[in-house]
């Protein structure tokens, strides 16, 4: 597999002299702010290279699972994002979230209606049953 550099000037080869990949914190000293934490993306061949970095921990880690993932589905290459197209893949997903809140919302009203109004009822798990004692939704 093929990866892509962030700053897209670079390809490693993760079939050939790579012998890995990892997260990287450290202080960033070229600014002289010692609280200022750089979090990186290293590949490692003998000696660490930096390919990525991202303003957090946790960013770090979900393009690491996404090079892992690539792998274990024999994709050809990854391209690393850059630090604009994770946030906007990160805002994505906070909208997909909140999607889903109101959708579970939605459900819940149509189940009131349902039941006109009345406590529907439940198990003893809190999962809606109908008569029939069929699951129709899951609170």
């Amino acid at each position: 597999m093929y990866i892509l550099s962030q700053d897209k000037t670079r390809i490693y080869n993760m079939s050939g002299h790579i012998e890995g990949i990892g997260y990287e914190e450290s202080k960033d000293y070229k600014q002289r702010k010692s609280e200022n934490i750089r979090h990186t993306i290293q590949v490692f061949d003998g000696c660490a290279e930096e390919i990525a970095e991202f303003k957090t921990k946790e960013d770090c880690m979900l393009v690491i699972y996404a090079i892992f993932k690539g792998m274990e589905q024999d994709s050809k290459a990854v391209e690393i994002p850059t630090q604009e197209e994770m946030e906007k893949q990160k805002d994505l997903i906070k909208q997909l979230a909140e999607a889903g809140q109101e959708v579970a919302a939605g459900i819940e009203d149509l189940l009131k209606e349902m039941f006109n109004g009345e406590q529907a009822p439940s198990g003893h798990d809190g999962n809606v049953i109908a008569d029939d004692g069929k699951l129709i939704a899951v609170r």
